[in-house]
């Protein structure tokens, strides 16, 4: 009869604490290519648990088209890695997102929306690990704590707003590739923004650009560490002092706004055609 209890309490004892806890649930992307929101496509029969502390993993190649809005609650993570693939165009809240090498989100429309979840803004928040891609080409998007940029963040185009508070890299890199319209601003305004990005590199790509204008790609409340001049590279705009001017602004912590300005100047050309032709009308009212 004793060694029959002791059996008893061992496994009562290893139910509550050898099982997996609610805080440490996890469902697992269990398709190829389909469809975030239907429930199947998942190891719980669910994309998240409203309630409870969850992750959904999307690995091993899968893509997930997220065409419906989803909005979970409390502490979820959706956590993309193993050269798979999130498809954002719709409205979709959470408290992380976290893109692990090889793994890319698209976000071409809703609101990709990670809210404030803690006062110091310390909480998890978007994280691109070396190797992940966050591509944004349009929608409006909100990312409200902190960011850890070692990946690449890409602004594809002028049709999105991106809002972001604390922004902070290591080694990532910032995208800014440029449609008709020009491109889209990284907007730190979200009442606890600073940008720490010295270490960060910065590409343009104007190829596809023929007007003229002043772009800002990022700006944000100073925190005097903006990247340098050689962590640009520019490309499809002509030369420097030519076709483009940069403008970096990197203000001591607390004294101001920080801010990246790209200035796209007309073609030397054009520029001389507007000469020759005030100098002909010039000449005009002198003889007139």
């Amino acid at each position: 009869m004793k060694n029959t209890k002791l059996t008893i309490y061992t496994t009562i004892a290893c139910l509550g604490a050898c099982l997996p806890s609610a805080n440490a649930a996890v469902t697992a992307w269990t398709a190829g290519t389909a469809d975030f929101g239907t429930a199947g496509n998942w190891s719980n029969n669910s994309p998240g648990e409203d309630g409870a502390d969850f992750t959904a993993t999307i690995g091993n190649g899968g893509t997930a088209n997220l065409t419906s809005n989803y909005t979970a609650t409390d502490d979820y993570r959706l956590d993309i890695s193993g050269g798979s693939t999130l498809n954002g165009s719709a409205d979709f809240t959470a408290d992380q997102l976290r893109i692990r090498n090889t793994g890319t989100v698209n976000l071409t429309g809703g609101a990709f929306t990670l809210p404030k979840t803690s006062a110091s803004n310390n909480g998890g928040g978007l994280t691109i690990d070396a190797g992940g891609t966050l591509n944004i080409s349009g929608g409006d998007h909100i990312f409200n704590e902190r960011s850890t940029i070692n990946g690449t963040f890409r602004v594809d185009g002028s049709a999105s707003t991106i809002r972001m508070n604390q922004i902070g890299t290591a080694s990532g890199d910032f995208d800014f590739i440029f449609d008709g319209g020009g491109v889209s601003s990284i907007v730190g305004d979200l009442g606890f923004s600073w940008l720490s990005i010295a270490n960060t590199t910065v590409t343009v790509d104007g190829s596809a650009f023929d007007g003229i204008g002043s772009f800002t790609l990022i700006d944000s409340e100073s925190n005097g560490a903006m990247p340098t001049a050689d962590k640009f590279t520019i490309a499809g705009l002509g030369a420097e002092g030519v076709g483009w001017t940069l403008d970096i602004t990197n203000n001591a912590p607390g004294t101001g706004r920080d801010s990246i300005v790209l200035t796209v100047l007309p073609e030397p050309s054009s520029t001389a055609l507007l000469g020759l032709g005030g100098l002909a009308l010039m000449l005009r009212r002198k003889r007139s």
